[in-house]
């Protein structure tokens, strides 16, 4: 309601037909406006009140966002309407002239100043001309615009299935507190001229004005970005998937093929390349971490621990002597018909049979707990990512 209020104001003042207006009406008009006209005095009868200023926020594109300088940049504009006393005119006095268009610098204007500008401090639309509507009531609406780049917390706990929420915070400093009122025009974002980014979704917008405890009014525009994930989750997560699942299968290999350990090096190397070459794609920061830069640290720990586990149980195959104790020889006696351990002193042949079952017993020990420990990683951070 509020949003169609606003529209049928600017379009009625703005928008009324005005046949009989001449270039000569128009030129009188302004010589009479300007005559006397002070830009750098407020416009008001009463300079102990304050002046309302209703403010509304146009987004056009979000250009970049940058989490490790926690940085959004993007293109956007202001609907500033104001009342100015001294800008007003009876129509009938020339040639039913409704509205005037003149340039920025000619009027007074209010300085919005974006709060957390990543940049230089100065008002939206400073380095810019634009042009300024006026109607016969003394109606002013301002539109400057700019690419604005705003500081933003960033949450990637949750890459790349996050959403950044991002708050711009703009202030009118043209004088002491009190001297402004602002209100918002709508309660959304205008996105009607918003051209969509391909890395990111805008889910919610807002807008709102609030009076701070020193007297100072805010306006406040928060965004809620959806990163487009597709990209991410090929290049880096199924990979991650991929070679965390292949890394157990070395202990199905026999030892007597001797490529276990050369296939577990070979996985190894292989993920801590594909580390260093998608490093530059995951965001980097330390509070929060992110998830699944914790859960490829925990896969190559792991990738690491299956090529020690690999070594020992290679050298412990080919071990002349028996191993490695009574705890062995409890899970051998429950695994196998026979329940006689062999004794010392028996022959070469009966000590690699023993040896054999021990590392079978082995393999089959790391195969499952890796499995079942990549399992709850890869479930943990599917259910952490998606809450």
């Amino acid at each position: 309601m509020t949003r169609f209020i606003f529209c049928f104001m600017v379009l009625l003042q703005f928008l009324l037909p005005s046949l009989e207006q001449t270039l000569e009406n128009v030129t009188k008009l302004y010589d009479d406006l300007f005559s006397s006209y002070r830009r750098n005095i407020k416009p008001v009868n009463n300079h102990s009140e304050p002046i309302e200023i209703s403010l509304a926020f146009y987004l056009l594109s979000i250009n970049s966002f940058r989490e490790i300088e926690e940085t959004l940049v993007l293109t956007g504009g202001l609907s500033v309407v104001w009342t100015d006393t001294s800008l007003s005119w009876n129509p009938e006095d020339y040639g039913n002239t409704y509205s005037l268009e003149v340039d920025s610098t000619d009027i007074w204007l209010p300085w919005v100043y974006l709060i957390n500008n990543a940049k230089e401090f100065e008002p939206v639309g400073f380095d810019s001309a634009f042009r300024v509507f006026i109607n016969s009531s003394g109606l002013v609406l301002y539109s400057p615009g700019s690419i604005l780049e705003a500081k933003c917390q960033t949450d990637i706990s949750k890459f790349p299935l996050d959403t950044q929420p991002c708050k711009l915070e703009f202030i009118i400093w043209n004088g002491h507190a009190g001297t402004y009122k602002i209100i918002s025009s709508f309660d959304e974002v205008n996105l009607d001229y918003y051209t969509k980014n391909s890395n990111w979704e805008v889910v919610n917008g807002d807008t709102y004005a609030q009076l701070d405890p020193r007297g100072y009014y805010r306006f406040f525009m928060s965004l809620s970005l959806k990163r487009e994930p597709v990209y991410y989750i090929v290049m880096i997560v199924l990979p991650t998937v991929l070679l965390c699942l292949l890394n157990p299968l070395v202990f199905l290999l026999p030892v007597e093929s001797g490529e276990r350990i050369s296939l577990a090096m070979t996985v190894l190397l292989s993920y801590a390349i594909f580390l260093t070459l998608v490093s530059a794609s995951i965001p980097a920061s330390s509070n929060p971490m992110c998830f699944l830069l914790i859960v490829m640290i925990i896969i190559m720990l792991m990738s690491g621990l299956t090529v020690v586990a690999v070594i020992i149980t290679t050298k412990l195959y080919y071990e002349e002597e028996y191993f490695p104790g009574r705890i062995m020889k409890f899970f051998l006696n429950r695994k196998t018909k026979n329940q006689d351990v062999t004794p010392m002193g028996c022959e070469k042949k009966e000590k690699q049979l023993y040896n054999g079952k021990c590392i079978y017993f082995l393999d089959k020990l790391f195969l499952f707990s890796s499995y079942a420990i990549i399992v709850i990683i890869l479930v943990a951070f599917f259910l952490y990512v998606n809450t």
